[in-house]
């Protein structure tokens, strides 16, 4: 997807420097492939050093968290510290569960619906793909809100005029982090990283808390922090929780 953080940069930019950028490919930014976690990682720190940051405090979202906790393991000594929020952790067992949940908060209709869309998606073209696009993202991202009489409005918020997902690297590059993320050695790796940790998760996100709760337990420098009746956009849906245990953690750092 696009940069869609800046919610999040403003509960925090009084006390830290922001930088936010889009993806290889994603968003406003160009590239081709590889689309892969090497690759990924290496552009990453080469934004570090193309604005001249000896360490930093890395924060990612969703598949951000799981490249930020990728990246904090190639270069743990440039990381002052690692903010994960609503990752899906190091053990590949969430899938399953997390289709289970959002299914389960789709009606019938609304499943038949985001199969029907999702298969138009590699069909469609121009101002009908875009059309198609956006209906079967804001059907889908509303299950990751807790709310559910204000999911598609949520939803919506994420859209940026002119911005389209990346299909090809969320397929491919989302296939090697998997790859990359649930190998059974990264329980000894990150249980290796000496980085203050803060691993945030909605309680009502679909993807089940308990694997961001490993992590943390895995971590020997980790602090975990659930937020109740959140889902997998705490920025939007509770803003105050979200502020509340981001601020605290970047102000110890001081």
């Amino acid at each position: 997807m696009w940069d869609y953080l800046a919610p999040v940069a403003e509960m925090i930019d009084d006390l830290v420097t922001v930088y936010r950028y889009d993806q290889r490919a994603c968003g406003r930014s160009t590239g081709g492939p590889p689309y892969d976690v090497a690759t990924a990682v290496a552009d990453l720190d080469a934004l570090r050093d193309h604005w001249d940051l000896p360490q930093w405090i890395i924060l990612g979202h969703s598949w951000g968290a799981s490249l930020a906790l990728a990246y904090s393991l190639a270069y743990p000594s440039r990381v002052r510290a690692l903010i994960y929020l609503c990752g899906t952790g190091i053990d590949a067992s969430w899938h399953e569960e997390y289709y289970r949940n959002r299914d389960a908060l789709l009606t019938p209709s609304e499943r038949r619906q985001l199969a029907d869309l999702g298969a138009q998606l590699s069909v469609v073209q121009g101002a009908e793909f875009d059309a198609v696009e956006r209906a079967y993202c804001e059907l889908s991202w509303s299950t990751d809100i807790a709310d559910r009489s204000h999911a598609r409005e949520f939803a919506r918020q994420l859209f940026v005029d002119g911005l389209h997902i990346n299909f090809q690297v969320n397929r491919v590059l989302g296939k090697d982090g998997r790859h990359f993320i649930e190998r059974p050695i990264m329980v000894e790796q990150v249980a290796a990283l000496q980085i203050p940790t803060l691993v945030i998760h909605g309680a009502l996100d679909p993807r089940p808390a308990r694997v961001a709760r490993h992590l943390a337990q895995c971590m020997p420098f980790a602090r975990y922090a659930e937020l109740p009746n959140v889902g997998h956009l705490p920025w939007i849906e509770r803003p105050d929780l979200l502020r509340g245990v981001l601020r605290p953690f970047l102000e110890r750092l001081s």
